[in-house]
Formats: C-alpha cells, sequence, structure tokens
C-alpha cells in the first residue's frame, strides 16, 4: 500500500529473533468517548498485546501502570496509585490559567514516569499521541497530523501551548517517528525538517465489524435511534472547526425539500470546542427536523448507524486520515469527502471529493452521492476494495517492525524532567 522507509523484518537474519519490550502510553484512552487517536491507541494495545513475536507489553497512563488499557476506564485498574491526584484536582480548582494547570499536571506526569522508569530496564517507549515523556530508552512517537500549525485558530489554545513547549523536545528525543498517511509524512519532512529516514507510515484499519448489513441487521440500532435503514445522510466527527460543520450544515440546508425530507442529516460525535459559530447554523434546522445530532456513539453501535446511512459525508479542511471514511467505504456506503491532505489517499478512486470551500460544490456533491444509482454503486464496489486494503493487524506488523529496528539503540541524550 505504501513505500516502507524502514527495514523489513525478514531482510536480517538477526530480526527474526529479536523480541522487543514494549511500553505504550495509552493516555487516550482514558476518555470513555473514543476518538480517532483513542482508536488506534486501543487497535494498537489490543494487537501488542496478543502478538507472539514480542517480550514484555506493559501500559502506562496518567501517573501509572495499567493492567488492562483495552476494557472500560476504571481508576482501579491503575496499578500504581497517583499520590498527587488529589493535589492536582485541587489545583485545577484553584487556578484559573488553564494553560498554567496543564502544564503543572504535565510537570507532575514527567516526574512520576521518570520516578517509576529509571531503575527498570528499557524497553522501547511508544507515545501514540504525539508526545513522549522523557526517557533514556529507544523511543517512538506517532505524529498523527499537523493541523495544529496549520490551523491554530481551530484548536484550544492550551493545547498550542502544550505543543510549542514539548514537541521539540520530542523532536529530538525519538528514534524513530510514525505517522497515518504519506500525505503528513511529507509534511513532517518539509515543515519539521525531520530526516526520511527517521519517519514511517503505519496506516490505520477498519474493524471487521465495519461491513455491509441489511437492513435486518441495523434495525435493533436504528429503531432504538429512530432512524430508517437507508434514509439519512451521516457525519461522523467530533464538533469542532477543522471538521467544517457549519459549511456542510449550510450547504445541506441548500439542497431540495424533497431530498432533505427523505434523507435527514444525522451528526454523530462527541461535542468539541469553538463551536459557537457551528451552534447559531444547527439550531434552526435542528427545530425543523432536518437535523439530527446523536451526540457520542458507543463503538459496539457505530457500526449498524454506519451501514444504515444512505451516504456519509465529511468534507473537513484537513485530516490526517481520516477513519469515519475507511469505516464507511468498509460498509459499502458512498462517500463524500474533501479533496484536501490525506483524504484522497484514504479514498482513492472510491469516493467523492470535493473542495471544503466550496459550498456549492458540496451541496452538488450531497445530491449526486444520495440520488445519482449509478455513482452510488460504483462507489459501493470501489469502496468495498480500497477498504480492504487497510487493516489493523498490518498497522500493528508495521510498527513492531519499527520497534524491532529501534530495540538495542544505545542514546546519548541527557534528558531532563522540565
Amino acid at each position: 500500500m505504501h513505500q516502507t522507509h524502514f527495514a523489513s523484518a525478514s531482510s536480517s537474519p538477526s530480526a527474526s529473533v529479536i523480541k522487543p519490550d514494549i511500553l505504550l502510553l495509552t493516555d487516550a484512552l482514558r476518555d470513555t468517548h473514543l476518538t480517532g487517536i483513542g482508536r488506534y491507541v486501543l487497535e494498537l494495545a489490543r494487537g501488542l498485546q496478543a502478538h507472539s513475536d514480542l517480550g514484555s507489553v506493559r501500559f502506562f497512563a496518567g501517573r501509572g501502570w495499567v493492567a488492562d488499557p483495552c476494557g472500560p476506564f476504571d481508576r482501579k485498574k491503575v496499578l500504581t496509585a497517583d499520590a498527587g491526584r488529589h493535589t492536582v484536582t485541587s489545583l485545577r480548582r484553584a487556578l484559573p490559567w488553564r494553560s498554567l494547570q496543564d502544564r503543572i499536571s504535565f510537570s507532575l506526569k514527567k516526574v512520576s514516569f521518570w520516578t517509576k522508569t529509571r531503575s527498570t530496564a528499557t524497553p522501547v517507549l511508544h507515545g501514540p499521541n504525539y508526545l513522549l515523556l522523557p526517557y533514556t530508552g529507544p523511543s517512538v512517537v506517532t505524529i498523527h497530523d499537523l493541523s495544529f500549525l496549520h490551523y491554530p485558530a481551530y484548536h484550544p489554545k492550551e493545547r498550542l501551548v502544550l505543543l510549542d513547549r514539548e514537541l521539540p523536545k520530542t523532536l529530538c528525543q525519538a528514534d524513530h517517528i510514525l505517522t497515518d498517511s504519506e500525505f503528513v509524512r511529507q509534511e513532517i519532512l518539509q515543515i519539521l525538517g525531520v530526516a526520511a529516514q527517521r519517519v514511517s507510515v503505519t496506516p490505520l484499519g477498519v474493524d471487521p465489524a465495519f461491513q455491509p448489513m441489511s437492513m435486518q441487521r441495523t434495525r435493533p440500532v436504528l429503531r432504538d435511534l429512530h432512524l430508517e435503514h437507508g434514509r439519512y445522510l451521516l457525519c461522523v466527527a467530533t464538533r469542532e472547526p477543522r471538521k467544517n460543520l457549519a459549511r456542510l450544515l449550510t450547504a445541506y440546508a441548500g439542497l431540495p425539500t424533497g431530498i432533505r425530507a427523505f434523507f435527514p442529516l444525522v451528526l454523530a460525535g462527541s461535542g468539541g470546542w469553538l463551536t459557537a459559530d457551528l451552534e447559531r447554523v444547527m439550531r434552526p434546522l435542528e427545530t425543523a427536523g432536518a437535523v439530527r445530532r446523536l451526540g457520542y456513539v458507543p463503538e459496539h453501535r457505530l457500526p449498524a448507524l454506519v451501514a444504515g446511512a444512505a451516504g456519509l459525508t465529511m468534507p473537513s479542511f484537513y485530516e490526517g486520515f481520516g477513519l469515519p471514511v475507511l469505516e464507511a467505504m468498509a460498509c459499502g456506503v458512498p462517500v463524500l469527502t474533501a479533496n484536501r491532505a490525506s483524504l484522497p489517499e484514504v479514498a482513492g478512486d472510491a469516493a467523492l471529493l470535493v473542495d471544503p470551500d466550496d459550498e456549492q460544490a458540496i451541496r452538488e456533491g450531497m445530491e449526486q452521492l444520495l440520488t445519482d444509482e449509478l455513482f452510488r454503486q460504483t462507489a459501493r464496489e470501489r469502496g468495498l476494495k480500497q477498504a480492504a486494503r487497510f487493516t489493523w493487524a498490518e498497522c500493528v506488523e508495521k510498527t513492531i517492525q519499527v520497534y524491532r529496528r529501534v530495540t538495542g539503540k544505545t542514546s546519548d541524550r541527557h534528558i531532563h524532567v522540565s
């Protein structure tokens, strides 16, 4: 699928016997509402736990070891208690500045991690969510996208402050960098100035639960949501400016009345940030019954929701991968998405690509998506083939190849906790 930028495990006589020990940071799983990064960390943790060619696999989140990161988050599963948790909670209530709160919290996390790992063996540390913690052993980091550089106004200020302070340290520390798409890999090389041999693509995958489903199979989930199979247009996205939802809603409002009546627009996803403009556009459409807001949909219900849709629309300004596009194609659901960033790479020739800045193009694309039967049939067939190229097993295998590559490297860095 993608050019591999590191040696295959079979290319070295000794590679087959290397069983690296792994330490994965799983903070993204502490949120019960998993987004794309949370899904990535979950699938990676599952794959590492089940893999026979690894040594020990341990997980760390917050300020302690985690026994089973793949189950529902439960504070009782943190083996090493976070002695400072109550102090941090009190500080958060007392400090009025979120960025200062986050800085204190991250600093305490660094200290705790350093204390708990400095006297142990040095497995490969993997930070799957942009940042690493101070560590003298080999380390790998995943950078999913550079949207915070392209669209800083679309991110919470405290996130920008954290990345501005910590990402340069992570780039210096990491022995290897992973990313989800070739598009983002090229951005990391060109914008961040990282050497090509230090960056590899490990594309995300699609869960087998995302597959074509009959009306009978989707009925239990759709009935509870008061939806009809094949009678709604779906968008799966956190409500944040980068997802371009305000323009999507405005474009949808311009569709012919008959189409809107037959295909209400259903928004699935958690509440995000900077949503004031979106709310102003959404309220009258919700009042009229043209738009349905479901909020976060649990992972066990999402495949049926996707498979029952007449189409999926995702005209984001920027995506590092675009997992909902892949999941919809795996369900045989026609897709409209943006012609930017990594989205054409993921969609291949299976989706309808539009300019996310062009409201008319989005509106006309949605009409074609919902009414052009020849396009819809072609999109279903091509989408199933395209989605079959992406598996979580391959993502895990490519990641383990990188672990093997960095195993045994000695670090000459002098890392300070700061």
